[in-house]
């Protein structure tokens, strides 16, 4: 990884733990230490053990949810859990983060966060791995009196490619995704086993290389979220449209409206605790300009016995930019791994 490459990765991340540090601090006063945290098993709601962050507010809520707005805590959730059955990300996935309490401490920042995006580690020729996390911003007695900034959220997605076969191992591509955005679980009431949710906000994709193979653009977007689940809720499918403009200059890639195009749509859809099949498309002003990726996962916690809370992930791409340095290049390849979100 260059010089350039790390500074921006150490910027990014200086400065989202500066801006999480701070809103928690003004915010989150009042929050219990005997507070159950994000990772109390012992609090978490009865939900799947792996969805895809985007979707599974919204995905993994029972289908009546009374409780309009962001992050809102369904009234249907169950009393009672197995504590051996949840992952350590189901309270998020819900909105379910602690009420108002007393003092403010290192695991009350904690509740803040929530997978985003998918995160795996999957190989096949090189290693491709991708991180995402969200961060809430306001909650403790602000959010409990104004339920609606629930909704004001910061994403950090990074996804890499490691060439490892090389004789000297390096990083390929690295791309740097930091995100703001407004999120509202329940756009609408909809009939039961339905529910739509949106996403709107500005983001930044830049790999940090410098040079002639420097890559950036800035968007704004907007993301629909609609899942229909089955009466038992135990099957469901959702589907994901995102649609941008781009917001800045685009000096170090001009062209790469012709390959990515204003829109991407993600489908996911299969057995909440079980097997799944997600699908991100994307097309390019042509319509043989664009990217197709597959994941098939199936969680290891029923093969397990719930001790390990991830999936195994067989990931194919095919198509443009599968990394933004790639952007106007097309590849193709089938990796595994596991994915610790999906």
């Amino acid at each position: 990884m260059s010089r350039t490459s790390i500074r921006r990765s150490a910027f990014f991340i200086a400065v989202f733990v500066t801006i999480l540090a701070g809103s928690s601090k003004l915010w989150a006063q009042g929050i219990g230490e005997d507070s159950p945290t994000l990772f109390d098993k012992s609090v978490l709601p009865d939900a799947n053990p792996l969805v895809t962050p985007i979707f599974a507010d919204v995905a993994t809520m029972p289908a009546t949810n009374p409780d309009f707005g962001p992050a809102s805590q369904p009234s249907t959730l169950p009393s009672t859990v197995n504590p051996a059955k949840e992952p350590e990300t189901a309270a998020a996935f819900r909105g379910q983060f602690p009420e108002a309490g007393g003092t403010y401490g290192l695991s009350e920042f904690i509740q803040h966060f929530a997978p985003y995006e998918p995160m795996y580690f999957i190989g096949g020729g090189n290693i491709k791995y991708q991180f995402s996390l969200r961060y809430r911003f306001f909650d403790g007695p602000l959010a409990v009196e104004h339920p609606w900034v629930k909704g004001f959220n910061f994403g950090y997605t990074q996804l890499s490619i490691w060439d490892v076969v090389q004789r000297s191992p390096a990083f390929y591509d690295t791309n740097y995704m930091p995100e703001l955005f407004y999120y509202l679980e329940n756009v609408s009431h909809l009939p039961p086993g339905m529910q739509l949710g949106a996403q709107i906000g500005i983001g930044h994709e830049s790999n940090g290389q410098g040079g002639s193979t420097e890559r950036s653009l800035n968007i704004a977007f907007f993301r629909p979220i609609f899942t229909i689940s089955s009466p038992s809720e135990r099957y469901f499918i959702s589907a994901s449209p995102k649609m941008y403009v781009y917001i800045s200059d685009l000096s170090d890639n001009p062209d790469i409206q012709r390959y990515r195009g204003n829109a991407d749509i993600r489908i996911a859809f299969g057995e909440r605790d079980g097997l799944q099949l997600a699908t991100l498309g994307r097309i390019g002003s042509s319509f043989n300009r664009g990217s197709l990726q597959f994941d098939l996962t199936y969680p290891l916690t029923n093969l397990l016995h719930g001790a390990m809370d991830m999936a195994l992930d067989a990931q194919y791409f095919t198509g443009y930019g599968e990394t933004l340095l790639t952007y106007n290049r097309t590849s193709s390849g089938l990796r595994f791994g596991i994915a610790l979100v999906r």
